[in-house]
């Protein structure tokens, strides 16, 4: 038995008749006649007298049509709240960014999801990079954006961009001047102010001195890019981050950034949800809402 059946028994019983009923139904009579047939056996007697006047129903078949009455309607009414969640987004929704792409997500994607969605509650997780992968798979965000090519088993990404990491250091070095790259040898000799592993620029620095049997000459580890870029413009060192990133803020004037070369270390940029753990609906208009604003951020792959 399932709710098709329940809705063409009681149009048999509303007009009283097959023929009208599969008229009404838009069913071919005799296949309304075996939707009835197996109903009354499935019940195990008979739902319906026949006359030569049309139909009846029983006394069995009068409380099945008010029962089945009840369970389409309820059907019809749950249709209807399930469309209107889809049309309406409701509920908690978080998202994972890291501290890079603060500046130039965050707020615009709060101000969105406020203005389209407001019986969302939005909550946005800023970090560094290299915890963002943790706290989607543990569950602790709904989405996160990603750095890296590599994923673990259980993330679902979605390729939103790629850039080329820079060596940052403060305005008017003399090393920098002039220059538009370095070669990666020459930064790993330099002294190097960069976050802790597992941070998602410390990671790449790494893998990229790996394949020239080097390593990079870390003189200060600080979990926190904007108080490295404080600590390059007083001249206490240089850093490796996205030009992007080196552009922004307030310490911006007083840096200089050059592309780093032989290797080039380029990192994707991914928004992922873990893959055994579908979004709700509300998640699922933020992500869309995510994907919106950085498809205008970027062009064929690179920020714009």
């Amino acid at each position: 038995m399932d709710i098709r059946q329940l809705r063409y028994f009681l149009g048999i019983i509303e007009h009283g008749s097959l023929t009208k009923a599969a008229e009404a139904l838009r069913v071919a009579q005799p296949a309304l006649s075996l939707h009835l047939k197996k109903l009354e056996e499935e019940f195990g007697c008979p739902l319906v007298h026949r006359t030569a006047r049309g139909v009846i129903p029983t006394e069995s078949g009068m409380r099945l049509a008010v029962r089945a009455g009840v369970l389409v309607e309820r059907m019809a009414n749950l249709k209807d709240e399930i469309r209107g969640l889809e049309a309406a987004p409701a509920g908690p929704a978080v998202i994972g960014i890291p501290t890079s792409l603060g500046p130039v997500l965050t707020v615009p994607l709060a101000l969105a999801v406020r203005r389209r969605h407001p019986s969302i509650h939005l909550r946005v997780v800023e970090g560094l990079s290299g915890h963002m992968l943790e706290w989607v798979l543990s569950g602790s965000v709904d989405m996160a954006l990603v750095f890296g090519s590599e994923h673990p088993p259980g993330l679902a990404p979605r390729f939103i961009a790629r850039e080329r990491l820079a060596l940052v250091g403060p305005k008017g070095d003399t090393l920098l001047q002039g220059r538009h790259d370095i070669n990666l040898t020459s930064v790993l000799m330099l002294p190097l102010i960069l976050p802790g592993r597992p941070h998602g620029v410390r990671a790449e620095v790494e893998r990229a001195a790996r394949t020239l049997g080097a390593e990079p000459r870390v003189v200060i580890e600080i979990d926190a890019l904007d108080q490295i870029k404080s600590l390059v413009a007083a001249g206490a060192g240089y850093t490796v981050l996205s030009e992007r990133y080196a552009r922004f803020g307030p310490e911006a004037a007083n840096l200089d950034a050059v592309a780093i070369v032989n290797p080039e270390i380029e990192r994707i940029i991914s928004l992922a949800h873990a893959s055994d753990r579908p979004l709700s609906i509300a998640a699922r208009a933020v992500h869309a809402i995510a994907i919106e604003h950085l498809d205008r951020l970027t062009t064929d792959g690179r920020w714009n």
